[in-house]
């Protein structure tokens, strides 16, 4: 008897994309993409607390504290998108006119300016494709006419939320079988070997993920946040090159943190922790950076820590993070669109906040792998395997009318849960509980079970939180205000963003030329924060 058919998933590349047609070296690092007729080439963002695509055109809204130059700002931005020049493009009232979203996440932490995007925003329908064989005719894009990113995280913006219209279009085209997408970073700014990332769309990539998973519910709620991906860090330990670890946190303490898989570092946290990091490592950074990290760390070249950190998450779930993939070279965009580094400066990927909620970013990613299922409402973490292999694995059980006559059925003991537990979440013995995973599928738990742990463990949080005396035995939250010495805003003033060398200009052939050290992205004195 023939299996049912379902679509295999499909993979977007997270790579290196040249901006500018005349600046050989102006890369960002994002997903490829082209809208229009003719096509219109730009570069995207996974944004899970967007349901809309938000693209840019001339009227792009570069935070001239940030970006003061219209070269820079046209790289950052990805290219613009001209819907003036698409002759597909057909401009409605709005964005939900269009067909989008109707709602947009709107939870404290999350970028300020997204609660007005739908209601200040231009919205229409164009051709829209991302891979090479996907190609949407009439999807409703919407084109922002106020400020709301901030600046820090600046490319277009893809839309992947619990109402995403991209995931939907696609679902309702045939061309995944289920609204699920997973991600990994790839290998950012190795010298030999770098590696590029990717999402999975309809499933995720089973060569890139090792050992047992994390599975937990996603809470857009007040016990979650505004990504729905929120986690427990109960340590982060240093690693040190001869073997031993020391922690960061004080003893029995949690940080709630939100996994937001577009923010440009590895770690926003109270100033604490990173106080925390120089003592343990006996290092000094010499300012805050600038430019494509905006907010890390900067340390002369030889004056970085030389070993890797590793985050604990719930149920003895960790994560080691390589070294090479939380300190970096110092990396910008130059005023001629050029990205620039100087080789003479390391950045550690790890930025204070003030009262705003704690992050993980994308270089989380690096080291680890995620999937995130929406018509099961959870999300599940890996630790990832860098390898250039691929392996596809479907989730979900949602045959497509619109399988071609060649498509291969789908083998459900391989790739997808079986017809028993198709009905509830890819959980693992419950949310927040973690197990070796089975000939590559997630197996499903009980629905009932996974709603009863996780209100007890909703429950379990809000009692540490309300206990004014916390006996010495329980676990302690670090709150975003907690900071040691100075506010944030008065460290960024007493900064400074540079600590001299040569800026180096790298293409792709790894050709190398030299300016004077002049940071062009930005006026420092203009911004002490990091607000979102």
């Amino acid at each position: 008897m023939a299996g049912t058919c379902v679509p295999q998933p499909l993979v977007l590349p997270l790579q290196d994309v040249q901006v500018n047609a005349t600046v050989a070296d102006s890369f960002m690092t994002g997903i490829p993409a082209q809208v229009g007729t003719p096509p219109q080439d730009i570069v995207l963002l996974p944004w899970p607390e967007l349901n809309n695509t938000w693209l840019y055109d001339q009227q792009a809204l570069c935070d001239r504290t940030v970006i003061f130059s219209d070269e820079i700002c046209f790289v950052r931005r990805g290219n613009y998108y001209i819907e003036s020049e698409s002759s597909t493009f057909r401009q409605a009232l709005d964005i939900v006119s269009a067909g989008g979203a109707s709602s947009e996440t709107q939870v404290q932490g999350s970028e300020l300016g997204i609660k007005n995007l739908i209601s200040s925003g231009l919205g229409g329908t164009d051709v829209f494709r991302l891979g090479a064989n996907v190609s949407l005719e009439s999807f409703p894009v919407g084109i922002p006419r106020q400020a709301w990113d901030m600046g820090y995280t600046t490319l277009h913006a893809l839309g992947l939320g619990s109402n995403s219209t991209y995931l939907t279009a696609l679902l309702d085209a045939g061309h995944i079988g289920a609204r699920v997408w997973s991600i990994f970073w790839g290998r950012m700014w190795q010298t030999k070997n770098p590696m590029n990332g990717s999402i999975v769309l309809g499933g995720y990539d089973r060569a890139k993920v090792i050992g047992r998973n994390l599975t937990q519910n996603l809470d857009f709620g007040p016990s979650g946040c505004w990504t729905g991906m929120k986690l427990n860090v109960h340590d982060i330990r240093v690693n040190f090159r001869d073997g031993s670890d020391k922690t960061l946190f004080q003893t029995n303490s949690i940080m709630p943190v939100c996994l937001v898989p577009q923010r440009q570092l590895l770690l926003e946290a109270p100033s604490s922790i990173f106080s925390n990091f120089e003592l343990v490592t006996a290092t000094t950074s010499i300012g805050l950076s600038f430019g494509l990290h905006w907010g890390a760390q900067l340390f002369d070249r030889g004056t970085e820590f030389d070993g890797d950190i590793t985050f604990e998450l719930d149920s003895d779930f960790t994560i080691r993070v390589p070294n090479d993939q939380y300190i970096v070279p110092f990396v910008a965009i130059d005023r001629n669109s050029s990205r620039i580094f100087n080789e003479s400066q390391r950045e550690v990927l790890v930025g204070a906040l003030g009262d705003q909620p704690a992050t993980l970013g994308r270089y989380f990613l690096t080291a680890a792998y995620l999937m995130v299922d929406q018509d099961a409402g959870t999300f599940t973490l890996w630790q990832a395997n860098p390898s250039t292999n691929v392996d596809l694995a479907v989730v979900g059980d949602q045959a497509s009318p619109s399988c071609s006559e060649g498509s291969s059925p789908a083998q459900s003991s391989s790739s997808s849960p079986s017809s028993s537990s198709s009905s509830s979440p890819p959980t693992l013995e419950g949310a927040s509980k973690s197990t070796e995973v089975s000939g590559g599928a997630i197996a499903g738990a009980a629905v009932g079970a996974v709603a009863a742990f996780a209100a007890i463990a909703v429950l379990v949080f809000f009692l540490f939180r309300r206990k004014r005396r916390t006996p010495a035995s329980a676990k302690r939250t670090i709150e975003p205000y907690e900071m040691q010495g100075d506010s944030f805003g008065e460290m960024a003033a007493a900064m400074t963003s540079s600590g001299g060398g040569t800026m180096v200009h790298k293409g792709q052939d790894n050709k190398v030329s030299t300016t004077p050290d002049i940071v062009y992205e930005m006026d420092g004195s203009k911004r002490s924060s990091l607000p979102r």
